[in-house]
Order: structure tokens, then sequence, then C-alpha cells
């Protein structure tokens, strides 16, 4: 148990490490060449002999050269590859004696361009680079007494395919970084994009929201307004004369206006739930249809309501719309038809649900209903447009106004 903790603590560390050297890539990268440099500057001054081709002071200059660019590896990789590459070359042809520290710095190098490099141009300077560095190393092994290459063919052999394989690794290495950077940064686009679809859902969902709360709000308060309205007027013309019809309608308007204030804390005490389970009352229904129309029938708009077809079982967002939709239809008539009747008829088939609201009043034109009721026509169109449906307005030609509506049953709402 004790070895598992410990296992786990140097995995922690390591991922801290690894979590540290990406946040600050430049200052892993100015330590590390700045530690090659001092470990062969060392190495240089513990080989240094008498008798070297160039001066003290110039070895020193030129391993500088070779390891200290290791700092821009990252925003300049095949430059940096290119120019130790080329400073390596100076350094082998001179016999500096330090050959360690420095082989690291073109190893390094190969590994960056790999991993950071333009990927029109990486692999062409990769490859010519490892291919210079093999060609100098068979020069140096074949042709040149060094101390620090001479032995056996066979070692020389092996050295040979040590440097080839080397090489071979810090490219692979840096392939291996490439495509996680490439990973990671088309995870992060991905990533961001989804997060822009999800606001930009959300948005929409939001105005949705706002569009389906005013069309309730709308139909709640524009029938019953209405019918208080066409009360009030009513009792106006007879204040005085006839005491019952003023009584009747104040009654009318006081049970409409009761009936608003209840349907509005109905709708407001749903969106103020934080759940989505509305406890307060169901929401209207074609089984409240009959409501309505003694509603309407009091109102002075007699209602003749004709059931074809079979009555069925449907969608609750499907009921809830025809039950406003045919609301709407008779406030309108109610509000501008004048003295009238209105019929609503409801036709069920297989897979549709046909409304017809019309009524043979002499009263406005579906033009002006349009310019004083436009808000209403396009609620009704805009529960029609929800569930896929279709929905004609106008004037009949006998007279009145008629709204036709087509609900499908067997599809969602769109």
């Amino acid at each position: 148990m004790q070895y598992k903790s410990s296992s786990i603590k140097d995995m922690n560390f390591l991922r801290q490490l690894w979590a540290a050297i990406n946040r600050h890539p430049l200052i892993t990268d100015i330590v590390l060449a700045f530690a090659l440099a001092g470990l062969a500057l060392l190495s240089l001054l513990s080989n240094w002999e008498s008798g070297q081709l160039v001066p003290y002071s110039v070895a020193v200059l030129l391993t500088l050269l070779l390891i200290l660019p290791l700092v821009l590896r990252r925003r300049f990789p095949i430059a940096v590859l290119l120019f130790i590459a080329a400073i390596e070359i100076c350094y082998r042809l001179l016999y500096i004696p330090e050959p360690r520290y420095t082989a690291y710095t073109v190893l390094f190098a190969i590994a960056s361009a790999a991993a950071f490099g333009n990927r029109r141009w990486r692999t062409w300077a990769i490859a010519a680079v490892v291919v210079i560095e093999m060609f100098l190393i068979l020069y140096l092994t074949l042709f040149t007494e060094s101390g620090w290459f001479k032995g056996t063919i066979l070692s020389q052999f092996l050295q040979l395919l040590l440097n080839m394989f080397l090489f071979g690794a810090a490219w692979w290495i840096g392939e291996v970084f490439h495509s996680r950077r490439e990973r990671e940064a088309d995870l992060e686009e991905r990533t961001e994009q989804l997060k822009l679809e999800r606001e930009e859902n959300a948005r929409r969902a939001v105005l949705e929201e706002r569009v389906r709360i005013a069309r309730e709000l709308h139909d709640v308060i524009a029938h019953h307004v209405s019918v208080m309205g066409v009360q009030a007027g009513a009792a106006r013309k007879v204040l005085g004369k006839q005491p019952d019809k003023v009584q009747e309608a104040l009654s009318i308007i006081e049970t409409s206006s009761r009936q608003a204030i209840n349907e509005l804390h109905q709708l407001l005490g749903f969106l103020r739930q934080k759940s989505q389970v509305d406890g307060i009352s169901p929401q209207p229904s074609l089984k409240q249809l009959d409501v309505l129309v003694k509603e309407m029938d009091k109102s002075g708009l007699p209602v003749e309501v004709k059931i074809i077809g079979k009555e069925r079982s449907i969608p609750e967002s499907v009921d809830l719309s025809a039950y406003r939709i045919i609301q709407e239809a008779l406030t309108n008539s109610l509000k501008h038809a004048g003295p009238a009747k209105a019929t609503v008829t409801i036709e069920y088939s297989n897979n549709m649900m046909e409304l017809d609201i019309s009524d043979d009043g002499q009263g406005k034109t579906s033009n002006n209903r349009s310019k004083s009721g436009d808000r209403g026509i396009i609620g009704m169109k805009e529960r029609v447009n929800l569930h896929g449906g279709e929905i004609e307005t106008g004037n009949a030609k006998g007279g009145g106004f008629f709204v036709k509506v087509k609900l499908p049953l067997d599809r969602g709402i769109t």
C-alpha cells in the first residue's frame, strides 16, 4: 500500500511538472538551453588540450552558438535547426573536443522542427540535416584520424547505426508531439464550436420561450379584456334604462376579470417554478370548449359547435393550440362582427384535425380586423406553424369572417 501511494504521488508530481512546462514554454526552453550550455562548457574544459585547431575562446563561442538558439526552437523551429546544423558541421570539422552535449543539441533541434515546424518545409529540412549529418559522420569515421572516432570497422558501423537510430528517434518523437498538438488544437476548436452552438441554441430557446410567453399572455389578456370591453359598452348604452341588463353586463365583466387574473396567476406561477412540473392547474384544452362557448354566449355572441368524425386522443400541445386558436377567432368575432352568430367546426381524420371558425356578421372586413387584431392573427399563425399545419383567414362569400386551420396529429413540434 505504501508503494502504491508513493507511485501515485510520483505520477501527480509528473503531471504537475508537465502542466508547468506547458504553461511556461519559453522559460522551459531557456532553462534547457542554458543547462546544456553549462554542461557542454564544463565538458569542453575537461577535455581541452593544447594544440587544438582553434583557440579556447573560439571553441567556447561556437559552443554557445550551437546550443543557445534552442531558446527559439518553438518560434523558429526550421531556422533554428538549419543554423544549429551549420554550426555543428563547423564544430566537428574543427575537431572541438566536446561531442556529447552538443550532439544532444542537434537531436533537440530535429525533434523541435518535427514538432513545431511548418508541415510544408519541416520534412525536407529535417531530411537534409539528417543526410548531411550522416555524411559528416561517415567522413569523420573513415577519412580522419581523430582520436574519438578510431576503432574497428564493426565499432564504426555500430556507431553509424546508433546515430541513425538517434536521429530517427528524435524525428519520430517530434512527429508524435506534432500530431498531439494538432489533435489538441482540433479538440479545442471543436469545443469552442460546441460552446458557440450551445450558446446559440440557448439564445434561440430564450427567444422561442419569449414568443411562447407573449403568445400565451396575449391569448389570456386579449380574450378577457375584449369580453369586458364589449360588456362595458353594452352597459353604457342601457345605463339608466335597463338596470337588469346593466347588472348582467357588470356580472360578466366581474367574472371575466377574475378568470383573466386566475389564468395570469397560473401562467406566471408556472414561469416562476424552477422545475418543469406545473402543479398549479392544467392548461386549457378542447375539453373546456363548452365553458368558452357559454362565456361567448353571455357576451352576446351565440356559438354553435359541430364535431365531425370520431373524437380521438390528441397531443397536449395540439390540444392547447386548437383551443387558443378557437378562442382568438371567437374573440375577434365578438370585437368586430357586430350582431352575429359564430360556428365552430372541428373535424377529425386519421392524421389531421381541421378547425373552421366563422361568423355571419356584417362588421369590419378582414383588412380592418388585421389592422386592429394583427397580433391575434400572428399568434394563430405562430401556433399553426409550430405544429407544421396550415391556416387560412379572410372574408366569407356571404359576409362575415372565417378562420380555417389544419393541424397534423402525427408529428411533434417543429
